[in-house]
């Protein structure tokens, strides 16, 4: 399923090739049913955390302390090679991972003992479905816009405000939430929050229908009351959390989207041989050669910036936001061009709903929208290279 080639490449060590080819073979043989790109009432993605979690597979890239004590290693290689295997397999088995990761690893990084063995062992197990809540709707791109509230009343904080593109909405049984615990314009005025998703103050409001198969819908929170506990990290630390837990995110996401196209360029291949116009397959037609060698060398420049960053993150340690964004942008940018060029080469049969490369082509385009627009990696490519360096004097 993976492409053995990479593996190769001396950004790996030897238990990642073991873990790309038993979680391969796990993948074909318990999740080929599931070639749906209907997100639905998430019901699909719940199933495959489930399947994850008894398999294992959930705590590969965490800490094996599994919440008990301090994180003292993150393996970014090994996230990114199993978001690349699922994301060539299904869209939604994908989602069935990377939204629940992305949500417990706050905790995982920044949560102490107590909310690590409250909440990363049952995710790890597949029995406790975490859920990332940052975005309102008038606070995407810019996080820091956020108005929803916390209000410390006694040994509590009560929180109120809406929430939108919130993973698994209604249906987590935990949200990491991100509020407001000092006025617009302090310096930490954002703090993080732990909330047990059946408290009866969270109401779902609506349920988004996207193109791809995520599922992601708009909660409010009504005087939510939360115990002191609750906190995660330090007051005001909130911003600093989400744009940690976001930096390791992005490469995986890299990483689904380099699945994304190499399945994309293997049903092209095939398609390419099959396909006969003018007397002859297409694959002998040198505008066809052309294509599929860009596409080929697109996804392997991806995977490149990919896996870099992961490996620095893993060898070197944190703080690769240049790395993460390069990896993120380069690699749904050239999935979806990869993906495009598919669907060409499938002729009219590209644009019929049920072809996987039409299903890739709805699937791929929210990645250059989710978890950090194109543009805004690359403003945070710019600020890297412009960091330290003072302007002029007039």
């Amino acid at each position: 399923m993976i492409d053995e080639r990479p593996l190769r490449w001396p950004f790996f060590e030897e238990s990642h090739r073991r873990l790309a080819r038993r979680f391969g073979d796990w993948v074909a043989a318990e999740l080929g049913s599931f070639e749906s790109d209907e997100g639905g009432d998430g019901r699909a993605a719940r199933e495959i955390f489930q399947r994850l979690g008894r398999g294992g597979w959930l705590a590969s890239s965490l800490p094996p302390e599994r919440g008990e004590g301090r994180s003292q290693r993150l393996d970014l290689r090994a996230a990114c090679l199993v978001r690349e295997i699922l994301g060539y397999s299904s869209a939604i088995a994908d989602v069935g991972f990377s939204e629940p990761w992305l949500a417990i690893l706050p905790i995982a990084l920044f949560g102490s003992e107590r909310q690590r063995r409250a909440w990363v062992t049952g995710y790890v197990d597949g029995q406790r479905l975490p859920a990332f809540a940052l975005s309102e709707p008038g606070a995407g791109s810019d996080a820091a816009a956020i108005e929803m509230v916390a209000r410390a009343d006694g040994g509590s904080y009560v929180l109120d405000g809406l929430k939108t593109w919130t993973s698994n909405s209604g249906l987590a049984d935990s949200y990491v939430v991100f509020a407001r615990t000092a006025a617009v314009g302090a310096a930490k005025s954002i703090s993080a929050f732990v909330v047990d998703g059946g408290h009866a103050g969270i109401r779902l409001e609506e349920r988004l229908s996207v193109l791809s198969p995520h599922t992601v819908g708009t909660l409010r929170f009504h005087d939510v009351r939360v115990p002191a506990d609750a906190l995660l990290g330090e007051p005001g630390q909130g911003l600093s959390i989400a744009l940690a837990a976001l930096e390791l995110f992005r490469p995986t996401v890299g990483a689904a989207a380099v699945g994304f196209g190499r399945r994309a360029l293997d049903a092209a291949l095939a398609r390419s041989v099959e396909r006969v116009a003018f007397r002859k397959p297409i694959a002998e037609h040198q505008l066809i050669q052309a294509k599929l060698a860009d596409m080929a060398l697109e996804l392997e420049a991806a995977a490149l910036l990919v896996y870099r960053a992961a490996w620095a993150h893993d060898v070197t340690g944190p703080g690769i936001a240049r790395e993460a964004a390069m990896a993120k942008l380069y690699a749904t940018e050239a999935a979806q061009e990869v993906i495009d060029q598919a669907v060409q080469i499938f002729g009219g049969l590209g644009v019929v709903n049920e072809t996987t490369v039409a299903r890739l082509y709805r699937h791929v385009r929210a990645f250059r929208i989710f978890d950090g627009t194109s543009e805004i990696q690359k403003l945070i490519i710019a600020k890297e290279l412009l960091r330290g360096r003072a302007a002029p004097e007039r």
